[in-house]
């Protein structure tokens, strides 16, 4: 399965325990205000990345830690610099 920003962060959780870490990483402030539940459950990767307000280099960055450290199949256009 081909990992994009339409992905919900939930699915690649449920899909894929390993990325947790990774996840937490990039995605602490939902963590930190205790709101992960909800939010990402409903939120795709780009969705979540809008709402913390993330540069270009750092959503790249996600994904290239997917693929590198977990062999995920990442769109190659996320993956470019």
């Amino acid at each position: 399965m081909r990992i994009n920003g339409d992905f919900k962060v939930f699915h690649l959780l449920e899909e894929y325990p390993d990325s947790e870490e990774i996840v937490k990483r990039y995605f602490s402030f939902f963590y930190e205000e205790e709101i992960e539940d909800i939010a990402l459950k409903r939120l795709s990767i780009d969705g979540a990345f809008n709402v913390i307000n993330a540069e270009e280099k750092i959503r790249k960055q996600f994904f290239k830690d997917l693929h590198d450290k977990l062999g995920l199949d990442i769109s190659k256009s996320l993956l470019e610099e």
